[in-house]
């Protein structure tokens, strides 16, 4: 497995699925569209949603990249890439965010991003990965690092039956 091979994995989805924490401490799963600059990942969404108020609330998230199901051979062992990041917002007079609107707009539909950057309750979060690990298929799962090399082969033991043998 090679960090290439990850960097293809990823250009192939448009959205992300990122799993929340609620600010009761509760578990949530969401989608959000998102471009990729460098390492990190950005994503425009509405705090009127829960997603935009957990990532308020919580500087942690992880996110989910998943093999679509109709392209899935083995679903015990569809491909998939998770990241643990760090969750900042970016604040309109930030220059970060007037790029990462304007690659948004290029990379969606330029007049809806628009719209919603224009609005008030839609904020830009820049969630920067931390860790992560990828599966391949079955024992080709591997660490990640903050920068999203591959790092080392994930080993585990495969017991036949149950108990002590």
């Amino acid at each position: 497995m090679t960090t290439i091979e990850v960097e293809s994995f990823l250009e192939t989805f448009q959205t992300l699925v990122m799993a929340s924490i609620t600010p009761e401490g509760e578990p949530h799963a969401s989608t959000a569209p998102y471009i990729r600059i460098e390492n990190n990942f950005y994503i425009l969404i509405s705090t009127v949603a829960q997603h935009g108020r957990n990532l308020l609330a919580s500087e942690k998230v992880s996110l989910l990249f998943v093999e679509d199901e109709s392209q899935c051979i083995q679903p015990f062992a569809r491909k998939r890439v998770m990241i643990e990041a760090s969750v900042s917002e970016l604040d309109r007079d930030n220059e970060t965010y007037s790029q990462v609107i304007d690659r948004l707009c290029a990379h969606f539909d330029p007049d809806l991003v628009t719209s919603l950057s224009n609005m008030g309750d839609f904020h830009l979060f820049e969630l920067t990965p931390q860790s992560g690990s990828v599966v391949m298929g079955f024992g080709k799962a591997y660490r990640l690092n903050e920068h999203m090399e591959v790092q080392t082969q994930i080993m585990g033991q495969h017991q036949k039956g149950h108990g002590n043998g």
